[in-house]
């Protein structure tokens, strides 16, 4: 039954990042490149650093993939091999600018948006790499530098399994604040 609950919510999940997919590509398209760096705020972690790629159309939606990985290793121990691997992750979101069009062009304002999507993790443990798919959701903001370039922050609530962050012996969420610079290279507004 739990296993069923699950697969259920994880299609559900899926569905929700996919369903604004088509009205994405069938548009004219932005392309936002943007580097970034991201910080976990527990303690001894180190920054990750990563890239973003976001696809838009002239709609509020947007679909975004990005990957990070530590600029160090954290496992410091003696017992480390040193074939050890540096903690990383990648995501998969569906973006909704709350300001209007999140791509790029002239004409473009202060930018607060929302997303949720689904990720992958890992990290080492004694000299193995470890993986966790999870789902995660949040907020930010993005300020144009100029008709292509954006100054943005974010804040990503990581749930480790597929349930609602209000379900019953569900998990806390991990925090990760993530800050950077988006290029538009696409057609834009």
């Amino acid at each position: 039954m739990h296993r069923k609950h699950l697969a259920s919510t994880a299609v559900c999940l899926a569905a929700a990042v996919a369903a604004p997919a088509s009205a994405v590509v069938a548009q004219q398209s932005d392309l936002a490149i943007s580097p970034f760096v991201s910080f976990l705020p527990t303690a001894g972690a180190s920054p990750l650093a990563g890239l973003a790629i976001a696809l838009s159309g002239n709609s509020a939606f947007a679909l975004r993939a990005s990957g990070n990985l530590a600029l160090r290793n954290s496992n410091t121990s003696a017992v480390t091999s040193p074939n050890s691997y540096r903690p990383w992750g990648a995501d998969a979101d569906v973006v909704f600018s709350l300001g209007g069009h999140f791509s790029g062009g002239y004409g473009r304002s202060f930018n607060p948006f929302v997303f949720a999507g689904l990720g992958v993790s890992g990290r080492d443990s004694l000299a193995y790499n470890v993986t966790h798919k999870n789902w995660s959701y949040g907020a930010g903001a993005a300020i144009p530098l100029g008709s292509v370039l954006d100054l943005f922050g974010e804040s990503r609530w990581r749930m480790s399994e597929y349930v609602l962050p209000t379900a019953k012996l569900a998990p806390s969420p991990t925090t990760e604040l993530r800050f950077g610079l988006s290029f538009h290279v696409g057609r834009g507004d």
